[in-house]
């Protein structure tokens, strides 16, 4: 199992909150257990990492959009993320989601 350690914005990452968190929603009802756990493995470590700025949280508990955010993931579990990014880039903003899945890809490279 590796794990792997890579920098984001906040806002980049609430991208991928908002997607992993719609891939749950949606697969729980399919009984896909196993996106469930991973979604539930990826939103946490997003917390986690957000805890480190807890004296600058907005209204909804997000750090400020500047701020990088250093999300520590098994290396599966990032390339799922990448797979939640291509799921939703057509009911999201595709461009955000395309460059933000290119960033992350070229991190695991």
């Amino acid at each position: 199992m590796e794990y792997v350690q890579i920098e984001l914005p906040v806002r980049d990452w609430q991208l991928v909150d908002a997607c992993v968190d719609n891939s749950a929603s949606t697969d729980v009802v399919d009984l896909d257990i196993g996106s469930v756990t991973t979604s539930a493995c990826v939103r946490d470590a997003g917390w986690r990492a957000s805890a480190a700025f807890a004296d600058e949280h907005d209204a909804l508990g997000w750090p400020p959009a500047h701020r990088m955010l250093a999300i520590v993931l098994q290396r599966e579990h990032w390339r799922w993320v990448v797979a939640q990014l291509d799921r939703w880039a057509r009911f999201e903003d595709g461009a955000d989601l395309e460059r933000l899945r290119a960033a992350i890809e070229e991190r695991l490279a």
